[in-house]
């Protein structure tokens, strides 16, 4: 059976923002629909929003096929005073009925989300997470937490998100940001920005994951998914510069189609691989 999956950081656009151009909820569910998965995991989906929107947006999901679960980021600010996920939650659509969703807890830190289905008597795992962005210590603390969870179940896995971390042995653009161009650069440029992205070029916490389980890349070429038109830089082009968004599966699970969407309205693409199990 052929199963479509897919991963979008929403930038929180799910929920009423102050854009009024870019990105508004109703172009987020129009591009949902584009995407068109059977089971699409939504990182950062909205932030403090109404009872009453969230209603309307749930409306607005289940008249798509899907039925829509969430967990709360829940984040330690005693870990990161700095943490502005407040309200914050991971969203995971589905069209395919799910028997166990688990919210669990990485690095002591931030919630990700765990789903279980069954396809054709087969068992498949399913984790939905989105990583510290700002300190490789944290993200590897995570990754740990993450591998030893992954390593006892025991099934086909797959984890999709928002790493916050790219493949540190490409060129570009890991070793291009680890450069002492790229910190001169940083001084200039975006500096809050740019420390953050040079610490997620380390490589580290996905080297962590690869020896530590058996799980791989889907996108062998690591093609970029992320771009700097972000809320607070709305004026920046909308330009895939790094890949920090990836689909991690396990031997066993064929995929096909790998696919980097258009600009959604996110600083984020939406990406999408087709499963076999």
């Amino acid at each position: 059976m052929n199963i479509k999956i897919a991963s979008w950081n929403l930038e929180s656009r799910l929920g009423n923002t102050t854009t009024k151009n870019r990105g508004t909820p109703q172009q987020i569910i129009e591009n949902i629909k584009s995407v068109n998965a059977d089971i699409l995991f939504l990182p950062d989906a909205y932030k403090k929003i109404s009872a009453d929107e969230l209603k309307v947006r749930t409306k607005e999901l289940n008249s798509l096929g899907y039925k829509t679960y969430s967990v709360p980021y829940d984040d330690n600010i005693n870990l990161r005073q700095k943490s502005d996920s407040a309200g914050t939650s991971l969203v995971l659509l589905s069209k395919l009925p799910i028997t166990v969703i688990n919210t669990i807890r990485l690095g002591s830190y931030r919630n990700a989300l765990h789903a279980v289905i069954e396809v054709n008597e087969k068992v498949l795992n399913i984790f939905g997470i989105h990583l510290d962005d700002i300190h490789e210590s944290m993200r590897v603390t995570q990754i740990n937490d993450l591998t030893r969870i992954i390593n006892s179940t025991g099934a086909p896995v797959i984890v999709m998100g928002d790493f916050n971390a790219m493949h540190g042995e490409d060129f570009w653009p890991a070793s291009f940001f680890r450069s002492k161009f790229a910190k001169m650069l940083s001084k200039i440029i975006l500096p809050d920005v740019f420390i953050r992205v040079t610490e997620m070029a380390s490589g580290e916490a996905l080297k962590l994951l690869e020896v530590n389980t058996d799980l791989s890349d889907v996108d062998k070429r690591h093609r970029p998914t992320t771009t700097p038109k972000m809320r607070e830089h709305e004026w920046m082009p909308s330009i895939k510069l790094i890949q920090i968004d990836h689909i991690y599966t396990s031997p066993g699970i064929t995929t096909s189609n790998f696919h980097i969407h258009s600009d959604g309205g996110s600083d984020h693409r939406a990406i999408s691989v087709v499963i076999e199990i």
